[in-house]
């Protein structure tokens, strides 16, 4: 699942990632899986705030959750690759929104359900009913 992520942004990133000047060659591959460890850092962080149903709106890039998702990948990328605010800015807006577009459309063989499935199978479904919930964080901290 995880692999698959990654083989979409490659395939997405193309043009703002791997044929962009501002991008090094050897920096690529890093600031992709950025934007895999952003996309999925954020899907967690919902999942464990009971936000499953607003995940599928992270496609919507005027959507508060993916702006800061964006925000955070572009930060990343200045940060670790020495990438300028602009160019990292415009990757961001153009990566990331089509990234999710893909997955809420079931892009390459997988869709939100399945990642949320996945996600829910990593050790957060504390109450083991198949989704990550407000229980589960109940159960997390002892309650």
């Amino acid at each position: 699942m995880i692999d698959d992520l990654m083989k979409m942004l490659q395939n997405t990133g193309q043009e703002s990632v791997v044929n962009n000047p501002e991008v090094p060659n050897e920096h690529n591959d890093g600031v992709l899986a950025s934007a895999q460890s952003s996309i999925m850092d954020t899907i967690k962080s919902m999942m464990a705030n009971g936000q499953q149903d607003e995940v599928a709106k992270l496609a919507d890039p005027s959507n508060p959750a993916a702006q800061q998702m964006q925000s955070g990948f572009v930060q990343n990328i200045m940060d670790k690759f020495g990438i300028k605010g602009d160019a990292a800015n415009n990757i961001a807006s153009t990566l990331i929104p089509q990234v999710m577009s893909k997955l809420n459309q079931g892009g390459q063989g997988f869709d939100m359900n399945s990642i949320t499935s996945m996600l829910s199978k990593t050790g957060m479904d504390k109450d083991g009913d198949g989704d990550v919930d407000l229980s589960d964080i109940k159960k997390m901290i002892g309650f």
